[in-house]
Order: structure tokens, then C-alpha cells, then sequence
């Protein structure tokens, strides 16, 4: 009796924790990979900065829906250029310095609000 008593009572919580632990619903990516813009950017900024605070990323392209470069941390930035995306915030397109990498960073995460050269 008692092992009927455990089935009866088990099977409905392994129904319930199934459904917790289902993959996140495809609109989540597709918001983010549709946010993603890839302007085209040159370089006549001759400038540098630090990131503002402990880290911040570096993205593909200037929106926080854009996946990660890297994080940047107390690393130098060779500034590029600078956009304004849809939203109308000021994303710099830097290089961090030693490294081949590069990417956009938003003004608000730099010392001195990114590139002073637009696109």
C-alpha cells in the first residue's frame, strides 16, 4: 500500500519538475540577435581610455543585445570611432591595447565617455 501511496504522490512531481527546467522560450535569442547591429567604423579617433568601474564588455556590435568580445577590465583602449544606436546612446568602437581585439564598448562603462570621432 505504501508503494502506491509514493507513486501516486511522486509521479506528479516529476510532471511539475520537468516543465521547471524546460529550455527558455526561442523569443529570448531572437530578441538579442535582432537587436544586433554590426555598423560599418574606420579609425580617425587617435584616442585611449580606461573602463569606468571593474569591468565591462566588449561587444560585436553597439547594443547590449550584441553578444560579448571579451570583458575588459583595467586594460587600455585604443579608440576608433563612435555610433549612436537606435536607442541613441554612444557606443565607442575601440581595440583593447596588446590584444587584436576589438569591438564596441557603450560611453557610459568609459572614464571618459569613449571616442570623441564619429563613423
Amino acid at each position: 500500500m505504501r508503494t502506491k501511496t509514493w507513486a501516486a504522490l511522486a509521479l506528479p512531481l516529476l510532471a511539475a519538475s520537468a516543465t521547471m527546467i524546460s529550455a527558455p522560450a526561442a523569443g529570448a535569442a531572437t530578441t538579442g540577435a535582432a537587436a544586433c547591429t554590426h555598423p560599418a567604423w574606420s579609425n580617425p579617433d587617435a584616442g585611449y581610455g580606461y573602463v569606468k568601474g571593474s569591468s565591462a564588455p566588449l561587444r560585436t556590435g553597439p547594443n547590449a543585445g550584441c553578444p560579448t568580445v571579451a570583458t575588459v577590465y583595467a586594460a587600455k583602449l585604443y579608440y576608433h570611432c563612435y555610433v549612436h544606436n537606435s536607442e541613441g546612446n554612444k557606443w565607442t568602437h575601440a581595440r583593447i591595447e596588446g590584444t587584436q581585439l576589438n569591438g564596441w564598448i557603450y560611453g557610459g562603462n568609459l572614464d571618459d565617455g569613449g571616442a570623441t570621432k564619429p563613423c
